[in-house]
């Protein structure tokens, strides 16, 4: 992707964070599209990776991976995502307020399939700090996920990437 294409998609999760956040709908479903659910979770990888203060190349090329997944990407567009996440941290998006309104648009099961991607990338450089979990636990609860979910959304995490390491 060039560097036009780069700046529109900074400015898309920059507006969609900020200002286009969509609002929740009498019928009570899930006002939040799976495209805008993968730009707030490319945010929050992105602060799970950041988290340690000591970022490594296994992190990035795991956030890579879940960035190319979650938004059917080739990874070399994926990275440019989790740059153009970067940047939109660097403008200051605000956190907590993606988290609110995550807690309010998604459904269980889009909260759930987030706080796994989050575990991965915490996992991803086979150590997993404790400041990368107190954040992980604490999106979590943000999210209004039981201790249960953030153990079983942990558990399978872990396995997974135990089975992409072997």
């Amino acid at each position: 992707m060039d560097e036009r294409l780069r700046a529109e998609l900074v400015q898309e999760i920059t507006d969609f964070l900020e200002r286009h956040w969509p609002q929740g709908t009498a019928e009570g479903s899930s006002a939040i599209t799976d495209r805008q659910l993968r730009l707030a979770a490319a945010v929050l990888m992105v602060s799970v990776v950041r988290v340690d203060r000591s970022s490594r190349q296994d992190e990035h090329r795991a956030l890579e991976r879940a960035l190319s997944r979650a938004l059917d990407l080739e990874t070399e567009e994926a990275a440019v995502v989790a740059r153009a996440a970067e940047d939109t941290i660097a403008r200051g998006a605000s956190f907590a307020e993606t988290l609110r309104h995550l807690d309010a648009g998604c459904t269980t099961s889009q909260k759930l399939r987030l706080v796994e991607a989050l575990w991965r990338i915490a996992f991803a450089d086979a150590e997993l700090a404790g400041q990368e979990e107190y954040l992980v636990r604490k999106i979590a609860g943000k999210l209004g996920l039981t201790t249960a979910d953030l153990m079983e959304t942990k558990v399978r995490a872990r396995e997974k990437f135990l089975k992409e390491d072997l």
